[in-house]
């Protein structure tokens, strides 16, 4: 959760039975990436942690991917405000059990997806590659990201992506898409990380609208397999590589 303390707004971890002091529910980013973070530091025991909607899906994530025991887990949830909701352009916004708020109703669509839809495939292509060329390859996006968790980067290798320039190629964008196509859980907390403010929130949702129509698959549906990580013949792979 978040705590305030001495003025300051912070994660707070906090006991059974400790006093909470004064709670924040107004949370700025992801708390499932802190508790990726701590999990591994407590390894008995239950972790009740603050949930909204794409928190939920985030655990769904990651809890098929073993990286996560969810019986583990309290779901505190969580609703957002109509403020945060229409930050995050959320068609999804309401947790499966409200404890905190008051539910409020979705934001149908995203206005600059609906535009580049109308566009033909090479004025988006000229599109992106002009927002691209703003990327100053901080790595925001993937440090922050609640379900960009491999062991080891292979956007910091030189081979998949030899571009050493400040901006990157196409390629480090491409394999970034590819790898976040069947985990995004539309949390924006991309874009609230990019410093160039390039629209990466917009370009997941166009990707995931291709992939639900393509494949017929939602990422954060903990009974839904990834067809990327499916044979060819509809068998599931036993082993995910954990390097992406």
């Amino acid at each position: 959760m978040m705590r305030e303390e001495h003025g300051n707004v912070a994660p707070a971890l906090i006991s059974k039975g400790e006093d909470v002091g004064e709670i924040r529910v107004d949370i700025p980013y992801q708390l499932i990436t802190i508790l990726e973070t701590i999990y591994s530091w407590v390894p008995k025991g239950k972790i009740a942690v603050i949930t909204r909607r794409c928190d939920e899906k985030a655990l769904a994530e990651l809890t098929k991917r073993n990286y996560i025991d969810e019986k583990r887990i309290i779901k505190i949830g969580l609703a957002c405000s109509k403020e945060q909701i229409a930050k995050c352009r959320c068609s999804d916004p309401v947790p499966s059990k409200v404890d905190i708020g008051e539910p409020n109703e979705p934001v149908p669509k995203d206005d600059l997806s609906e535009r580049l839809a109308k566009l033909s495939p090479e004025e988006r292509l000229k599109f992106w590659v002009k927002q691209f060329r703003k990327c100053n390859k901080c790595f925001a996006c993937t440090h922050n990201c609640p379900v960009c968790f491999c062991d080891d980067c292979v956007l910091e290798e030189r081979t998949f992506v030899p571009e050493q320039s400040i901006p990157p190629g196409l390629s480090f964008h491409m394999i970034r898409s590819y790898h976040m196509i069947d985990k995004c859980i539309e949390c924006g907390e991309c874009e609230r990380s990019c410093p160039a403010e390039i629209p990466l929130l917009t370009l997941r949702k166009m990707l995931a609208k291709d992939m639900k129509e393509v494949y017929g698959y939602v990422p954060g549906d903990p009974k839904a397999v990834s067809p990327l990580n499916t044979t060819l013949e509809g068998e599931t792979l036993e082993d995910e590589c954990d390097e992406c």
